[in-house]
């Protein structure tokens, strides 16, 4: 399933901007034009059919994305997924504010009673704020 995704940030420096251009296009995404991005796959080498990778393209780019939005204290006033459905943020309009912000580990609202407890909370929460640290 192809993916589109568009954003609008402020309190952002150039130079940030280029760097989510190229992490978004070294996992495969292509620019649209502007702040909008698709990813449609990757070539299947033996085929040169597109093969969808969610996991290893779509994920990790989108959790990048959030990272280091988050560590570069940029502001994040709209951004839309759509990828047969839509979810977006959109705090363009500080009266009608649409969505959630990217909170850090500490603010994560995660479900304190899952069915299995295998995965910690503080396990979670960790890993949120060491792929922010991560992010550049």
């Amino acid at each position: 399933m192809p993916v589109t995704i568009s954003y609008d940030v402020t309190d952002i420096e150039n130079n940030q901007r280029t760097y989510i251009r190229s992490m978004l296009e070294r996992f495969h995404w292509r620019r649209f034009g502007g702040s909008v991005f698709h990813y449609d796959g990757v070539p299947d080498p033996a085929t040169t059919e597109l093969h969808e990778d969610w996991l290893n393209h779509v994920v990790p780019a989108l959790m990048f994305f959030r990272s280091y939005i988050q560590k570069n204290n940029i502001t994040l006033k709209f951004f839309t997924v759509d990828a047969s459905g839509t979810a977006y943020v959109d705090h363009s309009d500080p009266a009608l504010l649409f969505g959630q912000q990217a909170v850090d580990g500490a603010h994560l609202p995660l479900n304190a009673n899952p069915t299995n407890v295998q995965s910690s909370e503080k396990a979670l929460r960790a890993f949120v704020d060491n792929a922010r640290d991560a992010a550049g």
